[in-house]
């Protein structure tokens, strides 16, 4: 399986209400042992031990180049949590499920460690089968083919109500309207480009065919992308 790309710096900031949100309806500020799982360099565990004054578990297959306040890095994979039954109270998942060949096996793992009144946190999951790009450059393209390179479901946000059914969960879920996202910084898309390249997930070609595509579309007038996200709560059944 190739190496995932990390996840965009600009994705972390434009997540975040919807992510306050999750935390909101999770009572997040409650919650004792908290895990997120494909955390990366772990900003988003760091924001939720921020917010709850408490240390959180940062789950990835490879050791971070640095170290936030607050936060527990644990090497492991989705798929089989080094935690105990019924060991956490939350459980969190951001920008994750879409890239695993087995999403339903890891919300099964999510389950199986957390408490019975604990509670599962979707902070975002992407349907990159809807996406649109405006004008159309081929980077959501180059995105669907990276995520099925690497075994993983494309339209994640579409099938994640019925993945947590599946799982054993009573899924609470909402989805962002259709509405136009337009991009200020062409170093977005850039560095998505640079970011599939690192990865061993674009040929250098058509790395940079498209960042010559991206740099017109800024340069033309704009760019925008309509991309559907799902997100909210689920509980143990």
């Amino acid at each position: 399986m190739p190496a995932l790309p990390p996840p965009p710096p600009f994705q972390f900031a434009r997540t975040r209400p919807l992510r306050l949100f999750v935390y909101r309806k999770a009572r997040l500020a409650l919650r004792e042992r908290i895990l997120e799982v494909g955390a990366g360099e772990g900003p988003v565990a760091e924001e939720m031990a921020a917010r709850t004054g408490r240390a959180v578990f940062a789950l990835d297959r490879r050791a971070p180049v640095s170290r936030p306040p607050g936060v527990r890095f644990v090497r492991g994979e989705a798929e089989a949590l080094p935690f105990g039954p019924a060991s956490l109270d939350a459980v969190a998942f951001h920008f994750v499920l879409l890239w695993l060949r087995d999403p339903v096996r890891a919300l099964w793992e999510a389950r199986r460690v957390l408490r019975r009144e604990g509670v599962l946190l979707l902070l975002a999951e992407p349907d990159l089968s809807a996406r649109q790009d405006r004008p159309a450059t081929g980077l959501g393209e180059a995105l669907r083919r990276a995520v099925r390179a690497c075994g993983g479901h494309p339209d994640a946000g579409a099938r994640l109500e019925g993945w947590l059914r599946e799982a054993g969960f009573r899924p609470f879920l909402e989805r962002t309207p259709p509405r136009w996202l337009p991009l200020g910084d062409f170093r977005e898309t850039a560095w998505e480009i640079a970011a599939l390249r690192r990865a061993g997930l674009l040929e250098r070609g058509e790395a940079a065919r498209l960042w010559r595509r991206e740099r017109e579309a800024f340069g033309a007038g704009g760019r925008a992308v309509l991309l559907p996200l799902a997100y909210g709560t689920a509980a143990p059944r």
